[in-house]
């Protein structure tokens, strides 16, 4: 039982990483349904797996996969649902997900995303952290919140620019964490309006990728290091950027392990790029193992990095890179927002939905200033009806916008490339300046 215990070492040694991987694996096959099922039909014995490298023995996990046999499928027996805290994926990859941890576990994941940012910058307590462009789910519905000596105050996305100048300019944050695409908003609307921010020890940002053009816009605006970090919901943070090589991440051994495989599946070698899975090696409430993040990476030869850390150096190739949406009177808006306003026309708070169970998969593409087009994988419980309310929403956005929604039989992404939930096709200002900054 070593493992048990070992998995919430919050910096972790390659020892300690493949005796929590072997507990994972373990106890995933004895208690959860849905892992004994996969590995009994892969006539794979848990027990040969001693560590992390035994991982490719084990099959891949899809977001699908794990959700469409619901809770009953993929926790572990002997723990009650109400009893677990619960956070939601945006759902930008196309399936959402409801990540389930308990009390110990949500703890360990809040501690190793406060170490991961003290990689790039000094933080002590009391702390102020500024969290920008996120939205309001599950425990984060209030602007402030204080859990112990830190201190979070929250600038919603959906908050008007004013606001969150305003709540911004009257704090004095450690650290500032966000979506790059919020960030970016953020900067432009503080030279725009000639305002000092604060200054922070550390920006970190993650959830999307962070373009160099918008690195430099943020270290000129705040007048800080601008360190990026790899986070999911299924796992919390997973990677850090290397402090001495901006380029380079160092995947959290304390929370994960991350190998790269091709398109079948197998295996690629160092400094190759491939598909990212993730094991997430402290959560055994739901577990994910080999599990599919939808993004694309290079993992390189581990080994002492110039920064002190010993262990696996990785590049994001390809990540959340999405587009704004244009609206008809010019006023643009990230792709979150844009996912949300779809997202929250549906029943969730109906004990009686399931979101897998209605809509499989499904695909926002903006084609025109005003046209919305939804393209739909649905499920046995799918129906129409369920677009009244996302019209209603789309038309509070801007009167003169309209929906189509196309069923389809599947939603996959080119070859090589990651699935994209929102695509912007027109001109935004974002993609203006990302094709300068490719341009130079």
């Amino acid at each position: 039982m070593i493992g048990k215990w070992t998995r919430f070492l919050p910096r972790k040694r390659k020892a300690d990483v493949d005796r929590a991987v072997r507990y994972i694996v373990s106890s995933a096959y004895k208690n959860v349904p849905f892992y004994r099922r996969i590995y009994d039909l892969a006539s794979v014995d848990p027990a040969s797996i001693r560590g992390a490298e035994d991982l490719p023995r084990l099959p891949i996990v899809s977001r699908l996969d794990l959700m469409v046999g619901g809770p009953a499928a993929y926790l572990h027996r002997n723990i009650s649902p109400g009893k677990l805290t619960i956070k939601h994926t945006t759902g930008t990859t196309g399936t959402p997900v409801i990540v389930h941890m308990n009390k110990r576990e949500e703890a360990f994941r809040k501690i190793t995303i406060l170490d991961a940012f003290q990689r790039n910058g000094r933080l002590t307590c009391p702390l102020t952290i500024i969290d920008v462009g996120g939205e309001v789910k599950d425990s984060a519905t209030q602007i402030e919140q204080r859990i112990g000596p830190v201190r979070i105050i929250r600038l919603f996305r959906t908050m008007p620019m004013e606001q969150q100048i305003d709540v911004l300019t009257h704090s004095r944050p450690a650290l500032i964490n966000g979506r790059p695409s919020a960030l970016w908003q953020l900067a432009n609307a503080l030279l725009e309006k000639r305002i000092d921010p604060p200054t922070p020890s550390v920006i970190n940002t993650g959830a999307e990728m962070l373009f160099d053009n918008v690195r430099e816009l943020l270290q000129n605006v705040f007048g800080c290091r601008v360190a990026d970090n790899y986070n999911c919901e299924e796992v919390g943070n997973t990677a850090w950027q290397c402090p001495s090589h901006t380029g380079r991440m160092h995947p959290n051994m304390a929370t994960v392990w991350i190998e790269t495989v091709d398109q079948q599946g197998n295996p690629v070698p160092a400094g190759s790029e491939g598909r990212l899975l993730v094991t997430n090696i402290y959560n055994s409430s739901m577990p994910f193992i080999r599990y599919e993040t939808g993004d694309r990476g290079t993992l390189m030869q581990s080994g002492h990095c110039q920064c002190g850390f010993n262990g696996p150096v990785m590049r994001l190739m390809e990540g959340r890179n999405e587009n704004f949406i244009v609206l008809p009177d010019g006023r643009e808006i990230t792709p979150r927002l844009m996912y949300e306003v779809i997202n929250s026309a549906f029943p969730h708070d109906d004990p009686r939905w399931n979101m897998i169970d209605a809509i499989r998969m499904f695909q926002i593409i903006q084609e025109a200033k005003d046209l919305i087009v939804v393209k739909v994988v649905p499920g046995p419980a799918y129906s129409e009806s369920l677009w009244r309310a996302v019209e209603e929403n789309l038309k509070r956005l801007h009167p003169a916008m309209f929906l189509k929604v196309e069923i389809v039989n599947d939603l996959r992404p080119e070859p090589g490339k990651k699935f994209h939930q929102v695509l912007g096709k027109l001109n935004s200002r974002w993609r203006r300046e990302r094709e300068n900054q490719s341009d130079k």
